[in-house]
């Protein structure tokens, strides 16, 4: 029989001590570091990261339109904004939707070892939030290369393209949050694939582009929890929607598509707002995971 030192706590029989979490950022660097040596190590997946912007912004390249993004009554400038909108929603979502779901056993297993849940899903934010915005910038770069574009921006008035960018690249990295998301949610990678299709086209039909929504009760509201609404706001705003493509008579304006500075931040600071739930939704998620919580 061992008899305790005085002073220790007994551990009752049968009880497991809590596993040791070693430092927050030291996990978050290992993390980081690993999953770049994963991905750099699977050449297809670099192949397709790489490969996929380029179609994407090739196949925008190659819609025909003589004024761009410039004109009035230019219902081709919506076309257009409305396929780079769909072309960042499906990189964000398709970059993340099986990140998760794919390594539950593998993150379960090292929870138990001390993983910190909060080193882990900053590490797949940090890691597929750059690659994601890098893809959006590459997209818009060749999509609207040799098109006439707005002579200013909202904000950026001597840059609207790179103004452009910067909506496009923040509206992936929500959808990104989105794809995380679901990914924490279901239970088998086979059930991404019809959630990633589900997803893409829920946010092509809240974005605004293809239906005002302005105006209309319920789906106007609803269209607010959706990243291409804000998303396309910011770009619409970028090139002056309301006056390249008036609306409809009866129909009035776009409060989000306003060439001002006001409705550019406000689209922007939105998708910052729906990035962050949608996180934090998925951290509650993974959390659930944790040791004494399952």
């Amino acid at each position: 029989m061992t008899v305790p030192r005085q002073g220790a706590v007994p551990v009752p029989a049968g009880a497991t001590p809590a596993p040791r979490q070693s430092n927050g950022f030291g996990q978050l660097s290992t993390l980081v570091k690993r999953y770049l040596a994963v991905m750099a190590s699977d050449r297809n997946y670099i192949a397709v990261i790489t490969a996929l912007p380029i179609i994407l912004g090739a196949l925008i390249r190659g819609i025909p339109d003589a004024n761009g993004l410039t004109g009035t009554n230019n219902t081709l400038a919506t076309q257009l904004l409305m396929i780079m909108v769909m072309s960042a929603c499906l990189i964000g979502v398709a970059n993340a939707v099986r990140e998760l779901v794919k390594e539950r056993a593998i993150y379960t297993r090292e929870l138990a070892a001390g993983l910190s849940p909060d080193a882990y899903l900053a590490s797949k934010l940090i890691v597929l939030g750059l690659i994601s915005a890098v893809q959006a910038v590459v997209l818009v770069g060749i999509g609207l290369a040799g098109r006439p574009l707005p002579k200013h921006g909202s904000v950026l008035t001597s840059a609207p393209l790179l103004e452009l960018m910067l909506g496009m690249a923040f509206l992936a990295i929500a959808s990104m949050a989105l794809g995380l998301l679901i990914s924490a949610v279901v239970n088998s990678s086979d059930k991404t694939m019809p959630l990633l299709v589900v997803a893409v086209l829920v946010e092509v039909v809240l974005s605004g582009g293809i239906i005002r929504l302005n105006g209309i009760a319920g789906l106007e509201q609803l269209s607010w929890l959706s990243p291409s609404r804000w998303g396309f706001g910011a770009v619409a705003s970028t090139i002056d929607l309301n006056h390249v493509t008036p609306p409809p008579p009866g129909n009035s304006p776009d409060p989000l598509w306003n060439h001002t500075p006001q409705a550019w931040f406000l689209n922007m600071g939105m998708l910052v707002v729906l990035t962050v739930l949608l996180a934090s939704v998925t951290w509650w998620r993974l959390r659930q995971a944790s040791p004494g919580r399952r």
